[in-house]
C-alpha cells in the first residue's frame, strides 16, 4: 500500500514537472517571438528616425530576449562552483 502511494506521488511529481517544463517552453517560445517582432519594429523605427520609439522598442526587445534565453542553474550547482573556486584559490 505504501509503495503504491509512493509510486502515485512520483507519478504526480513527474506529471507536474512535465507540465512545468511545457509551460516554461511555451513562455520562452512566446518571449522569443515577441523579441523577434520587437527587433523588426525597432529596425523600422530606426530606419524612419523615430528615436524615442526606437529606444522603447529596443528596451522591449532586450526584456523579451532575456526571458527567452534565461539560463537556470540546477539546485546545488552554485554551491559546487563555490567549493571549486575556493579550492582553486588555495
Amino acid at each position: 500500500m505504501e509503495q503504491n502511494n509512493a509510486q502515485k506521488n512520483n507519478l504526480n511529481m513527474s506529471n507536474s514537472n512535465s507540465q512545468n517544463l511545457k509551460l516554461k517552453l511555451n513562455v520562452r517560445e512566446t518571449a522569443q517571438y515577441i523579441a523577434d517582432m520587437m527587433l523588426e519594429l525597432r529596425n523600422m523605427a530606426k530606419f524612419t528616425e523615430l528615436k524615442t520609439l526606437q529606444g522603447l522598442l529596443e528596451v522591449s526587445f532586450y526584456e523579451a530576449f532575456s526571458v527567452a534565453n534565461r539560463v537556470e542553474i540546477p539546485e546545488g550547482e552554485i554551491e559546487k562552483l563555490r567549493e571549486l573556486s575556493m579550492a582553486s584559490n588555495g
